[in-house]
């Protein structure tokens, strides 16, 4: 099956997003729709036949789709965010992959973004953070543990979601920043601590190439993957970031 990374269009309401610190100036939707064109076409590049869901101008967080649905081997989980205003976001989405995989759906009183979820090999790291919960966690371990993936709670630090300080160059190799979590949860994993106060630095993106997708305005991680002997693209997303957003927020991978 080719790898497959689902979109969505940037919002008219964009600036509208839910932020910890209100943006200033405030947010573009023009700038974003143009950063975001630009990360679609690096997804094309990188190996991904790339799947658009229709924006919905109403709900201003959408383009951030990953939060809405996980993919978890033969199976997805529709998500039931964290944030109430966000939860209209995830019929669509689910509907999406629903021609793909079997979907499962979150029931309250669980919450879980897909922030919050990394797959790595066989083991799946769920942030249990403000926005995923314990039953969250649950109903991750409840679709992943019989198709022989084994789950594994994570306190989340000082970060919004669990990939918000950390994510994977490959099944074996971690990007970490210590405020996204406790690096002993990584043990028997190759972790790589990227430096500075901001924890989104570690927050990368794997094409379907094996290349790494770094945020342009991190040109310290993109020395540190090149290091290590990873292919490293570079692109701008950094109206995104103003609103809390980064390279792994704005797609669903299927690899």
């Amino acid at each position: 099956m080719a790898a497959v990374a689902l979109v969505r269009g940037v919002p008219a309401s964009f600036a509208e997003c839910v932020a910890a610190t209100p943006p200033d100036p405030p947010l573009s939707q023009e700038v974003a729709a143009e950063q975001h064109a630009r990360y679609v076409a690096a997804l094309e590049q990188g190996g991904y036949d790339v799947v658009a869901v229709p924006a919905d101008d109403d709900r201003p967080d959408s383009s951030f789709i990953e939060d809405t649905a996980v993919v978890i081997g033969a199976r997805v989980l529709a998500t039931r965010p964290g944030h109430p205003s966000r939860r209209d976001e995830v019929a669509p989405v689910a509907g999406a992959l629903g021609g793909r995989y079997p979907v499962h759906r979150v029931r309250a009183p669980a919450m879980i973004d897909g922030g919050d979820f990394l797959k790595m090999g066989s083991s799946v790291f769920v942030g249990r953070s403000d926005r995923t919960n314990d039953e969250g966690v649950s109903a991750v371990a409840a679709i992943a543990e019989p198709q022989g993936l084994s789950v594994t709670s994570v306190p989340v630090g000082r970060v919004l979601h669990l990939k918000s300080g950390l994510s994977a160059l490959d099944d074996s190799t971690l990007l970490w920043h210590p405020n996204a979590c406790d690096r002993s949860v990584f043990d028997g994993f190759d972790i790589v601590e990227v430096p500075g106060v901001d924890p989104e630095a570690a927050n990368v993106l794997r094409l379907a190439d094996g290349r790494i997708l770094v945020a342009e305005h991190h040109q310290e991680t993109a020395s540190l993957v090149a290091a290590r002997g990873f292919g490293v693209v570079t692109v701008d997303v950094s109206e995104f970031a103003r609103a809390d957003g980064g390279l792994t927020c704005l797609s669903i991978r299927i690899r």
